[in-house]
């Protein structure tokens, strides 16, 4: 995940979030988010390579009971964990998507489209905000009422993944 300053989520949310668990966070570092506490400016990416060594360094010495990816900070760096996951298909994979409509454009689309094809079928649990979903599960979606989570559910099982925690659900009207 990407190492947040302002510990709102990314690597600090990861952790102490797996800590309260009672479990160990392993940490590995895709990208360097620049936020204050109410947006996000820019990243900058960690070379997937690097992401690679950081992950296969730990990974040589501990065994893990489970992965949680966040932000993986680029294309590249979605292909470099990926390859990763595909080497352990035993351990279940939690898959965060953040809404990211602070990159640009082209990079943010490369980005969805590889996370769609390359991490989804590894997943076990996607989680995200019902409208970052809706976007990057149904993007054509363009009825007058919301997707409900079950079509996010069925969306997302169609590339693999087996449940969706759907946060920021809206209501319906009353």
């Amino acid at each position: 995940n990407a190492s947040d300053p302002s510990g709102a989520g990314g690597m600090a949310g990861d952790v102490a979030t797996i800590a309260a668990m009672g479990a160990h966070g392993l940490p590995v570092v895709t990208s360097i988010v620049m936020r204050d506490t109410a947006e996000v400016f820019d990243h900058h990416a960690i070379d997937a390579d690097v992401i690679a060594e950081q992950a296969r360094g730990i990974l040589e010495d501990v065994t893990i009971a489970a992965w949680k990816v966040g932000f993986l900070g680029s294309t590249e760096g979605v292909s470099a964990v990926a390859e990763i996951l595909s080497d352990y298909p035993d351990v279940p994979l939690v898959a965060y998507m953040p809404n990211l409509s602070w990159v640009e454009d082209d990079e943010q689309q490369s980005y969805l489209d590889a996370f769609r094809e390359l991490v989804l079928p590894q997943t076990e649990v996607l989680v995200g905000s019902h409208q970052t979903l809706t976007d990057f599960l149904l993007p054509d979606w363009d009825n007058e009422r919301p997707a409900s989570p079950r079509e996010l559910a069925v969306a997302a099982g169609e590339h693999g993944t087996r449940y969706v925690l759907v946060t920021s659900v809206p209501l319906p009207d009353q």
